[in-house]
């Protein structure tokens, strides 16, 4: 069983970070089904390149591996 969340922002400026809260904060929302891990993509910096952020257990252990990473 699986669940997907997106969140499109063509030609809108919104910051890795918003976009992080939302995708994590629809991910969440599906968390109540039973879910064992959860994972995110971003576009990245430069072109063709996409961030990938993936963990086991609940969404926290994803955010938290996320905000990790922004150091």
């Amino acid at each position: 069983m699986c669940g997907i969340f997106a969140y499109l922002n063509y030609l809108t400026a919104v910051d890795r970070q918003t976009i992080a809260d939302i995708l994590t904060n629809g991910l969440k929302r599906l968390e109540y089904r039973g879910y064992d891990s959860a994972g995110l993509a971003i576009d990245g910096d430069n072109e063709k390149e996409v961030l990938i952020f993936k963990e086991v257990g609940k969404v926290a252990s994803l955010q938290k591996l996320i905000e990790d990473q922004k150091t």
